[in-house]
């Protein structure tokens, strides 16, 4: 009796196998996912800080304009194509 107690156990945890390495790969999914959409927030981040600052250059007033100041002021170090001359003037990305 403890011989097939022992063999149910064997066989219990071998089945717990697959299961845990499904688990991480739904994990390793999960993370790739997130620097997707990290990536992109960031994308969209500078477009709207680019679109802001052409507005801004070309007078549109406050209450019209679209995009977004860059309230992180991150956008002259971590943006391509953005240079750093302020709120008031920008150099258009080209991608």
């Amino acid at each position: 009796m403890s011989n097939l107690t022992d063999l149910k156990r064997l066989v219990m945890s071998f089945g717990a196998l697959p299961l845990a390495c499904a688990g991480l790969l739904v994990l390793a999914n999960v993370q790739q996912t997130d620097r997707e959409v990290a990536a992109e927030m960031h994308r969209q981040y500078c477009e709207d800080v680019a679109l802001w600052r052409t507005e801004v250059a070309q007078g549109v007033p406050l209450n019209r304009r679209a995009g977004q100041p860059d309230h992180r002021g991150i956008a002259d170090e971590q943006c391509p194509g953005i240079s750093a001359q302020g709120e008031d003037q920008r150099q258009l990305a080209s991608y």
